[in-house]
């Protein structure tokens, strides 16, 4: 399939994924663990593969690659609709080792065509391409952690935890933050200057305190507690920086833009929210509510709204590209102010 045609196929994938996640969890129909993983792995995890394959090429300054680009998300969705099935079904442990391997394949083939891209670039690395590898680290870490369940069926609780964080801030979290850094400025069309030295430096906060966090959520809670508060750096200072050098432009009623900070602070909130849930005074079914609410819906229908043009027509923008735009951001930022304060109050239930 072509990667231009599969983007946006996942694109929309992904965000019907999330609002039916988000009926099951509010509804309660279901266990939660089938609804985390109809919008995580069958929704989140193709589309940041697919995304990673989209972008990889851009930081790297090197040709396009379609073969490349195109069968790790489609692998990694196979492994998403096998663990759905299993969740679904009665729980197959071995359905959901071979989804577990058939991500982690896909994982390692974005991770190692990334490493290869990133060899033989010329001229200084991105920033960026640090985060999309450290992303694949994580989930390759929480897809190790499903192997380890069957061989250790006593650690079952722990490693789950370790999976689901991991996952949530590791994987999907430093993914989502190392694209932010670039794509809300180019969604204003206005430079930042600063986004290399913020990727540069904050980098390690945010693995550090996502690897804490999933750590210390299977094993002690306040060192998840630690790793939120560290986590955090990276947040508060993209948040302070944007609000600095764009102030107003992240307030607007239209654009991808507020749909993108909305999203940020989603994030920041849901980290000291998910700490109350480390501490067993919140139950796990509104906090992954919460998340796929406040934080996954801005964040991938304001990145699509932006995108989709190009990812359907690729090449120089016209007047096509900027009118299709502009119907898929309008009111993009009411859109995402709404949903992060419904994400926020459901979390808080």
């Amino acid at each position: 399939m072509s990667p231009s045609i599969l983007l946006p196929l996942l694109a929309v994938a992904a965000l019907f994924s999330l609002a039916t996640a988000g009926i099951l969890l509010l509804v309660g129909h279901g266990a939660p663990q089938l609804a985390a993983h109809v919008a995580f792995a069958l929704g989140i995890l193709p589309l940041i593969l697919a995304a990673t394959g989209y972008f990889v090429p851009v930081l790297t300054r090197s040709a396009d690659a379609c073969v490349a680009r195109s069968w790790p998300p489609l692998l990694a969705w196979a492994g998403g609709l096998m663990a759905v099935v299993a969740f679904a079904g009665d729980f197959s442990s071995h359905l959901l080792s071979l989804a577990a391997t058939l991500a982690g394949i896909a994982a390692l083939g974005v991770g190692s065509w990334t490493l290869i891209r990133t060899r033989h670039m010329f001229g200084p690395r991105h920033r960026g391409l640090d985060w999309y590898l450290a992303a694949l680290s994580f989930l390759l870490l929480a897809l190790l952690a499903v192997a380890l369940m069957s061989w250790f069926p006593a650690l079952r609780n722990a490693l789950r935890l370790f999976h689901l964080h991991a996952n949530l801030l590791g994987f999907v979290g430093v993914a989502a933050l190392g694209t932010l850094q670039v794509l809300l400025p180019t969604c204003l069309g206005q430079a930042d200057p600063d986004a290399a030295l913020r990727l540069r430096r904050d980098i390690k906060w945010a693995v550090a305190g996502a690897l804490l966090v999933a750590i210390g959520a299977s094993l002690a809670p306040s060192l998840a507690l630690m790793g939120a508060l560290i986590y955090g750096i990276a947040v508060v200072r993209m948040l302070n920086a944007w609000h600095r050098r764009f102030g107003a432009a992240l307030l607007q009623t239209h654009g991808a833009a507020p749909s993108l900070a909305a999203a940020a602070l989603g994030l920041l909130g849901l980290l000291v929210l998910g700490a109350a849930h480390g501490f067993g005074w919140m139950p796990a079914r509104p906090a992954v509510a919460g998340f796929v609410v406040a934080f996954l819906l801005p964040l991938v229908s304001g990145a699509a709204a932006h995108l989709l043009p190009v990812w359907l027509r690729p090449g120089a923008q016209g007047p096509w590209h900027y009118a299709l735009r502009a119907r898929l951001c309008r009111w993009g930022g009411l859109r995402g102010l709404l949903l992060l304060l419904l994400g926020l109050a459901i979390t808080g239930l």
